[in-house]
């Protein structure tokens, strides 16, 4: 696993900041104007910005663990026509700064793999969504290593309790890469 820190913030934001995996994922997804989605590890905040079109009266909250990268979202948010329902936490996925089942749709784009502690990341997933709330992974160029990586990842989620309700590729132009939506599983 990497090790991210300001130096590490400052070149994703440049580099990455508002790639598209950010735009093209929320455009697969149905929002209503009153949904709270919750970003775990936001980077510049661009997945949010982009899902406040369509989530007009609802909140849209970001959270990520380095301090710099949070300056750097609330910095590009700023001007934003929805800065004023756009909040940053600075938080690792394993304590989420949210409360229980208020959450519509939590997002991990690209960063489910940057976690410290997976699963107690996904229990927190699982705390802070709705009954009927999804999660959603975005994973950039789909799993490295095929076939094991996917049931290595499957076997991540069932084990926290989810299930899988869609699975799908997204392209546009060069840009490749997976769509897991899932919900807390009824047992």
């Amino acid at each position: 696993m990497s090790q991210w820190d300001s130096k590490t913030a400052e070149w994703y934001a440049e580099k990455y900041g508002d790639y598209a995996t950010n735009r093209l994922g929320i455009e697969a997804l149905q929002f209503a104007p009153d949904h709270t989605i919750v970003d775990i590890g936001c980077g510049t905040g661009s997945a949010l910005r982009h899902a406040a079109q369509y989530v007009t009266d609802g909140k849209l909250i970001g959270i990520d663990p380095i301090a710099r990268m949070v300056e750097i979202a609330q910095m590009q948010t700023a001007s934003h026509s929805a800065a004023d329902r756009i909040v940053y936490h600075q938080s690792g996925a394993e304590s989420l700064p949210v409360e229980d089942a208020s959450a519509d749709y939590v997002l991990a784009f690209d960063s489910f793999d940057h976690w410290q502690d997976q699963l107690q990341g996904l229990q927190e997933v699982r705390r802070i969504l709705k009954p009927d709330g999804s999660f959603v992974v975005v994973k950039d160029g789909g799993l490295p290593n095929g076939a094991e990586a996917r049931r290595l990842f499957m076997d991540k989620l069932l084990t926290a309790g989810f299930t899988v309700v869609s699975e799908q590729t997204i392209t546009d132009e060069d840009i490749v890469f997976m769509q897991w939506v899932c919900q807390v599983s009824m047992v």
